[in-house]
């Protein structure tokens, strides 16, 4: 008999508490039905099939209207230098008129000179994955497709459902419903885990017959061949984009000393399952100790994984404070680019920064998570530089580094594989410049 905290016996659940409990049992047996493989595509079916049918009553020109604006899918942003680097690394790629659907106001940072052209729709739901209640954000989406020459969804980590299922398959299904309502349909710089959802993986192998699927690393390519999913192989998007600009504050800090700098990054993510600080800690005292300047730069500044919090963390602990620079505020990555260009190596648990010194032709030690950045070392011959997060792996950062900044010839290398990794980065774009020129 259940028993309450006085010891006294619970009473018994009366008529009232068990239709509550049989409503929640119903609906979470409802929920999970949803969720597999065929309660989602049951419910994109049907979204699709109302949407064409609310198209249809909406249509009042004879002949379809011109397609001259491309429309592309943004991954979460918001305090992401990472994913603010992919949509402007899009958008130096795509002339023209653009609509980006976006989860919040606040997501990105449209530049300056873009301003005029891009058009923001909100989805906060569509974006999330989020089924219930989003039927206006897909009908609004749909108005645009239709006169849409591409849809782009930009897949970063998302798409093998490692973080949520729903948002997954949404992306896969969107692709799908882009297709047939005529837009080119495209799936851009998107990475594929060892272990991926099978829900989620069944979503991309449909969505894989009406779209091209540009992935970003031989690694990735290899496991979704190894499962039967036509793709074509690329490199991140950020590898198309370059220009820096000179960040306020740190630029001053570096210039008040001729000492090598280290970038070293902690990751917030990495620190919700692992705590690094105190290896990290002395790592920074090691480098700091042999010469060098530190300066922490955190890469995603947000609530759940912010990395701010957890390089204040290690700053504090710094042994030499007057030669560590802690970054307290989200950079763009054009200033990224200008302070990883000027440092020896760079040290993070995060890919896209990882990606934006490659760029300049740093060489980075990076920290292995999710299977996402195994195959961006491979592109540079850097796979003795990437590491597990586990606890005890701070001496061999250490290691890492020191072999790294001991390679005087590792920055040539780096910088020779660099221009044929640009041109992978470039594929996704290649048909919609020869299509605008036609035009």
């Amino acid at each position: 008999m259940p028993i309450t905290r006085s010891g006294d016996a619970a009473p018994a659940a009366g008529p009232p508490q068990r239709r509550v409990m049989l409503r929640h049992a119903l609906y979470l047996g409802a929920r999970r039905a949803l969720v597999t493989d065929v309660g989602l595509r049951v419910a994109h079916a049907a979204e699709r099939t109302r949407v064409r049918a609310s198209l249809r009553r909406a249509e009042t020109a004879p002949s379809p209207p011109p397609r001259d604006r491309d429309v592309v899918m943004l991954a979460a942003g918001r305090g992401n230098i990472g994913d603010q680097a992919m949509f402007e690394a899009y958008l130096a790629n795509t002339p023209g008129e653009i609509v980006a659907v976006m989860r919040s106001a606040d997501a990105y940072v449209i530049p300056e000179q873009d301003r005029a052209r891009v058009h923001v729709l909100l989805a906060p739901l569509l974006s999330a994955g989020t089924l219930r209640g989003r039927g206006s954000e897909v009908r609004a989406l749909a108005e645009e497709l239709r006169v849409a020459r591409t849809f782009a969804v930009i897949g970063a980590d998302i798409m093998d459902g490692g973080y949520d299922r729903m948002e997954a398959v949404t992306r896969a299904e969107l692709l799908r419903l882009a297709h047939r309502l005529g837009a080119r349909a495209q799936l851009l710089g998107f990475s594929w885990g060892a272990q991926p959802d099978r829900v989620a993986a069944a979503a991309l192998a449909r969505a894989a017959r009406e779209a091209r699927l540009f992935v970003r690393d031989p690694i990735s390519a290899e496991r979704l061949a190894a499962a039967g999913v036509s793709v074509i192989e690329s490199a991140d998007l950020v590898f198309t984009a370059d220009g820096e600009q000179e960040p306020a504050g740190v630029a001053t800090w570096l210039a008040r000393d001729p000492d090598p700098v280290v970038v070293i990054n902690l990751s917030g993510l990495i620190e919700r399952r692992t705590d690094l600080v105190p290896e990290f800690a002395e790592l920074i005292d090691r480098v700091t100790a042999e010469g060098r300047r530190v300066v922490l730069l955190p890469h995603c500044l947000r609530d759940g994984d912010d990395d701010l919090a957890v390089c204040r963390r290690a700053a504090v602990r710094a042994a030499r404070p007057d030669r560590v620079l802690l970054v307290e505020r989200m950079l763009r990555p054009a200033e990224v680019r200008w302070i990883t260009k000027r440092a020896s190596a760079v040290v993070t648990g995060r890919m896209h920064l990882a990606i934006l010194a490659l760029t300049q032709g740093t060489p980075v030690v990076v920290l292995r998570t999710r299977g996402k950045v195994e195959g961006l070392a491979r592109m540079f011959g850097l796979e003795p530089y990437t590491l597990d997060p586990v606890p005890g792996v701070g001496p061999e950062v250490g290691r890492a580094l020191a072999a790294l900044l001991g390679d005087t010839t590792l920055r040539a290398r780096i910088g020779e594989r660099l221009p044929s990794v640009r041109a992978l980065a470039q594929r996704p774009f290649e048909r919609e410049r020869t299509s605008a020129v036609e035009v």
